[in-house]
């Protein structure tokens, strides 16, 4: 992780931060990632809420937008290689000066990342260590290419780099669409929005009076924003698994992350659950389409008092759950 490889380098690294007052990280999501940074004033790039919520509880200034110009910056890489490259031509612009350390583990894509740089860049010695790597390179270059365009992927949906199928629409909140359609009425959540593709099938059923779309992404929800542009949604960047609707939901719609920064976490989905149990009236109802091989079904179960498997693939499983169990919203 980044501050072993940070501490192992101090010898190294001194020059580059003995002036520096200001430092701007990228992409920190845990208050240990800038646990060595204590020193400087330290602003974090993130726009994962739950992230952003954990950073500021220890007194961490985080942004989403870049204003302003910082002595240092560091990027502490993504998996998605379109990302980490804007990333990286987001930090050189906001550092006109001074140095851009970049930090990623092996699993993440790193030395592919360095192996471009080289080719771009002056750059410095190159840290090894706890399955990652570290490298630096003095201000002043121009990587404005590496900037990441919004990405048509057709029927008039438009992503961003770094989002969940930033490429294409995914083949499992498609099934599930296919289920809502005439089925939906009166207040809906889509749990876990992303871009907006189910947010604006759930538009789609006329007798659905106010959607609220929850996204932690700040970047995917800017995406939904534009390819939603609905009266009826309230756009609100939050973490679904703790937000609690104005009043109580009709239905709730979701295709659950199983993932936590590219760890696989299936106790995210049982958190949807139990949100979308919590947030539904006494005859609400959830739709959800889930990779076949996680086990929802317990949970399912344990908040509902009925649930049905409606058709699916070989890949994905799509459940109706209905009457939720008394629980405190």
């Amino acid at each position: 992780m980044f501050p072993d490889r940070f501490r192992f380098a101090q010898d190294e690294l001194a020059p580059i931060f003995s002036d520096c007052k200001s430092v701007i990280v990228f992409n920190a999501h845990a208050p240990e990632h800038i646990q060595s940074l204590t020193h400087w004033d330290v602003t974090v790039v993130q726009g994962f809420a739950p992230a952003v919520h954990d950073l500021e509880q220890t007194g961490v200034k985080v942004i989403q937008d870049v204003e302003g110009t910082y002595d240092c910056a560091i990027v502490l890489l993504p998996k998605s290689k379109p990302l980490a490259r804007d990333l990286i031509a987001r930090a050189v612009q906001s550092t006109p000066s001074g140095h851009i350390l970049v930090d990623g583990q092996k699993n993440d894509g790193v030395d592919s990342i360095l192996k471009e740089l080289k080719k771009r860049v002056d750059l410095g010695p190159i840290i090894s260590k706890a399955h990652g790597k570290m490298a630096w390179f003095g201000a002043g270059g121009d990587l404005s290419d590496w900037r990441a365009c919004p990405n048509e992927i057709g029927d008039g949906f438009e992503t961003v780099a770094g989002v969940f199928s930033a490429d294409s629409i995914d083949p499992a909140s498609a099934l599930l669409a296919a289920q809502i359609e005439n089925k939906l009425r009166g207040s809906v959540a889509d749990f876990g929005a992303g871009w907006g593709y189910l947010t604006r099938a759930i538009l789609q059923n006329q007798a659905v009076t106010h959607v609220y779309a929850i996204e932690a992404d700040h970047a995917a929800l800017g995406s939904a924003q534009k390819n939603c542009a609905d009266p009826r949604v309230s756009f609100i960047w939050d973490d679904a698994t703790t937000w609690k609707a104005p009043k109580a939901l009709d239905f709730v719609i979701m295709n659950p992350p199983f993932h936590h920064f590219g760890v696989a976490d299936p106790k995210l989905g049982v958190a949807f659950i139990s949100a979308a149990a919590r947030n539904l009236s006494g005859a609400g109802q959830l739709l959800m389409v889930a990779n076949r091989h996680l086990p929802y079904e317990t949970a399912l179960e344990q908040y509902f008092q009925s649930v049905t498997e409606l058709d699916g693939t070989s890949k994905f499983k799509v459940f109706l759950a209905a009457r939720p169990r008394k629980m405190k919203r």
